[in-house]
């Protein structure tokens, strides 16, 4: 009797143990972190609560921020979005990865050659990587209406999935702002005109059931639910804000554009931006009436707001899965946006509407609400996201790891940021941003007395050092990416 207890007591504490060891292993996080990649079309910084906007409504994006390192100062390598999305992907200035341009989007797979990208680096430890919608170049909307890949980069991922949508055909109410040709024709992709107009649909569908972001979302939320238990690498591409401008209709309600405040404007202030800078503006794109870009301000942020609710989706499922406390979080924009400041709209500005990204990293046990000013550069994600994941970034990343900055937020990283158009180049320091045009025409603008850039101080005799060290600073940095090039191409 006395053995049978002794047995049926030993059984018990072995059952408990386990109970407990078990437990215990849920209540830990994986010692191997996820990341979660996402990134919105066209977006500037300015249009989101977090950055300031008390307009726009960005409650799933703002709640996160305050769960995050919040980057004030981060700077995109290229205002278009081929170029920035390669330097993002492979951590390199865009002189070295090859890719200047949309068009030279399709010889990045050949520039790498064996190198990985941010997300390959991953695949190749175990990770499950996957691409939803647009994280390498797509063309919006050609390549969203015809479903199909874009020149893609194969080898980052595991597997990718295209959202396929009507966008600009999307059934509801149309308006066409500005004073682009447009061609309608439904059984072509491509050169349409759609990819630069402003051109509105306030769609019938009260939940844009067909729309590209909610098709991505519903797709990420799978992938989560499916890949719950595996290290995953997933990257997810919402294309709104970019152009065509489609929501909802009661997005667009929630912005009367009678009440759409239009940023200050000064009487000549395009008189000291020379000719090369003045790219997209009112005049040249036919917004001549307070009335139409009121509208663009309408539409524009009612696409935000609709984006902003396709990535609450994802991250309260993230949540719901319990996944947050062992995943990385990344939100981002390709570049920014000109929303008229100096009456110029949309990118390919150097300017710091275009320029500048918003940008913010939760890291579980390491992130709260805090900001940094230290200028930061999209391809410092690839070496970031390495050293957070206790590897070392490979070899040809050209960026720098952002992580002491969340123990010491007001450590300055770097003491210049780059960005380019291939014709014109940005310097930008702490305190100065320093443009130089293919003319050498320049511009440079005091951030801290002057932050909306309306003075151009490049030839002004007090300003003349400062000049002189962001040009030696531009030729350095020029120098090195170049001379980076070269030598990439031959360990290709």
């Amino acid at each position: 009797m006395s053995h049978k207890i002794r047995s049926n007591s030993l059984l018990f504490m072995l059952i408990l143990s386990l109970i407990c060891s078990s437990a215990q292993a849920q209540d830990q996080p994986r010692k191997t972190k996820n990341v979660l990649l996402i990134i919105a079309d066209d977006l500037s910084a300015n249009a989101l609560g977090c950055y300031g906007n008390t307009v726009c409504q960005s409650p799933n994006i703002d709640a996160l921020a305050k769960r995050s390192l919040l980057f004030e100062n981060a700077y995109c390598q290229f205002p278009v979005c081929g170029p920035s999305r390669a330097a993002m992907m492979s951590g390199m200035y865009c002189q070295s990865n090859g890719v200047m341009g949309n068009g030279s989007s399709s010889k990045f797979t050949a520039t790498m050659g064996q190198r990985p990208t941010m997300s390959q680096f991953f695949k190749d430890r175990g990770y499950y990587s996957a691409r939803v919608s647009k994280i390498y170049h797509m063309r919006v909307p050609g390549d969203i209406t015809a479903g199909v890949d874009g020149p893609d980069h194969l080898a980052s991922w595991t597997e990718r999935f295209n959202c396929q949508g009507p966008e600009w055909m999307s059934r509801g109410k149309h308006e066409h702002l500005t004073n682009e040709k447009l061609n309608r024709d439904p059984e072509k992709h491509y050169n349409l005109g759609f990819g630069g107009a402003f051109y509105s649909v306030k769609t019938a569908s009260p939940t844009g059931k067909f729309q590209p972001d909610k098709l991505a979302a519903d797709k990420a939320i799978e992938i989560l639910n499916r890949q719950k238990d595996n290290a995953f690498f997933l990257a997810v591409g919402f294309v709104r804000p970019h152009v065509p401008l489609v929501a909802p209709e009661s997005y667009f309600d929630a912005y009367p554009p009678g009440q759409m405040k239009l940023p200050k404007q000064l009487d000549k202030d395009l008189q000291d931006i020379p000719q090369a800078g003045i790219g997209k503006n009112s005049k040249k794109i036919g917004l001549t009436s307070k009335d139409k870009k009121q509208k663009v301000l309408q539409a524009y942020y009612a696409s935000v707001t609709y984006m902003d609710h396709q990535v609450g989706r994802v991250l309260n499922e993230l949540r719901r899965l319990r996944l947050d406390k062992e995943t990385i979080v990344i939100f981002k924009s390709d570049h920014g946006y000109h929303l008229g400041e100096h009456e110029f709209w949309q990118k390919m500005s150097l300017h710091e509407e275009s320029a500048r990204i918003p940008l913010m990293i939760s890291v579980p046990d390491m992130s709260r609400a805090v900001r940094t000013n230290s200028l930061t550069e999209a391809i410092d994600l690839y070496p970031t996201l390495a050293e957070l994941l206790r590897s070392n970034p490979p070899p040809h990343c050209q960026g720098k790891s952002l992580v002491k900055l969340f123990t010491e937020p007001k450590h300055q990283l770097r003491s210049y940021a780059f960005s380019t158009t291939g014709k014109a180049n940005l310097v930008r320091s702490p305190r100065y941003a320093y443009i130089r045009y293919r003319d050498k025409s320049e511009e440079l603008y005091d951030m801290e007395s002057d932050p909306s850039q309306f003075t151009n101080l490049a030839n002004s005799p007090a300003s003349e050092s400062v000049v002189a060290e962001m040009r030696r600073q531009l030729d350095d940095h020029l120098a090195k990416v170049t001379s980076g090039s070269a030598k990439n191409k031959k360990k290709r």
